[in-house]
């Protein structure tokens, strides 16, 4: 990584003021990782600010930025007369609402598998093979040569393993990058700090939609959905936390939890789902992609979202969502059944190829 912290600080310095942005939900692997990118840009005097556009929705991670004093602008709309770039951390795609092809994208940093329409950025970091966006950033840090304060450096490096903590499920899925990063970090990291980070309890609504959703578990084979109803946008990351505690206590390969989100701040609806496998042989992010552009996935995780706003006045909410719930639990059952047909037609393919070559051999000797 020496080198990529170089190419790092090489394609950033070209600007003296970047805009640092969190599309979709900032949960603590991005805020981590645009953290420590502030601060690095802030040793490179380059001006910058984090913009996210979303809120935060649950208590630890809104402790989480309050702990280590993160400043993050969130819902706030990027001036494009103070930015002469901008920078994406933990998101498939760098394309920006209002922001792409008025200003470059200085770096597009993430550890998912790149959207197929990304913009071109100054600098590109993509590792499928890292657990988190906090991993790469965390060793660009270590290689970039700045002398950081130890105040610094001890924010950074907590809020890095959290990110890393987070998004490996507790560091149960990481691997010889994230132990990297993890032994550069812990030597910093204030450890106390990030233990009560990690044991603020769940909300009591998010325990109540997990709940409700096992209340409505639809079964379809090996797969397991759960539909949780409407939403507050306030609480929307309670939905990823209910398929992380439904797949850990149940004995389902596959599982989905979602809900229907409203924003009444905004005049927004949309259906939100959010997945977890146990089984790497299920690609979320390509089941994802063939349902909509909008989300993604890694090994283990995936989440996507589809656009409801048409639907706002609709006169029998009740009947919307038996809708919404039908449709979703229909879509991701073809899904499943798919993924598992062209299985079967690969190991077919695979078989027929060693048979036809066999035989092939055997006319030879013949």
């Amino acid at each position: 990584m020496d080198k990529t912290a170089e190419q790092f600080r090489k394609a950033v310095s070209k600007y003296k003021a970047i805009a640092i942005y969190i599309p979709g939900s900032p949960d603590p692997d991005a805020i981590a990782s645009a953290y420590a990118i502030k601060l690095i840009l802030k040793h490179l005097s380059i001006e910058t600010e984090i913009f996210a556009e979303k809120r935060l929705s649950l208590p630890q991670n809104r402790a989480f930025i309050k702990q280590l004093n993160i400043p993050v602008s969130f819902g706030k709309e990027v001036n494009l007369n103070t930015y002469q770039a901008y920078i994406v951390p933990d998101f498939q795609n760098n394309r920006v609402e209002k922001i792409d092809y008025k200003i470059p994208c200085a770096a597009h940093i993430d550890h998912h598998e790149q959207s197929k329409d990304a913009l071109k950025a100054d600098f590109t970091l993509i590792r499928t093979d890292a657990g988190a966006t906090s991993t790469l950033v965390a060793l660009i840090v270590k290689n970039i040569n700045i002398d950081f304060s130890d105040q610094e450096l001890v924010s950074m490096a907590t809020a890095l393993t959290f990110g890393i903590q987070t998004d490996t499920d507790k560091y149960n899925n990481i691997n010889y990058l994230d132990l990297e990063a993890l032994d550069y970090l812990l030597d910093y990291t204030d450890l106390n700090v990030l233990q009560g980070i990690s044991s603020i309890p769940l909300s009591p609504k998010t325990l109540l939609y997990y709940n409700k959703a096992k209340e409505n578990e639809i079964l379809h084979r090996d797969w397991a959905f759960y539909g949780i109803g409407y939403i507050d946008a306030k609480s929307r990351d309670s939905i990823a936390i209910t398929a992380d505690m439904i797949l850990e206590n149940s004995d389902h390969n596959t599982v989905a939890a979602f809900a229907v989100i409203e924003n009444s701040y905004k005049g927004e609806m949309y259906l939100d789902v959010s997945l977890r496998s146990r089984s790497e042989g299920v690609d979320l992010n390509r089941i994802i992609k063939q349902i909509t552009p909008n989300g993604g996935g890694r090994k283990y995780k995936g989440a996507y979202q589809i656009n409801l706003n048409y639907f706002l006045n609709a006169p029998d909410k009740n009947k919307l969502w038996e809708v919404v719930q039908a449709t979703t639990v229909e879509k991701l059952s073809r899904s499943r059944d798919a993924l598992y047909i062209s299985d079967i037609e690969n190991i077919y393919g695979y078989l027929k190829n060693r048979m036809l070559s066999f035989f092939k051999k055997d006319s030879d000797f013949s």
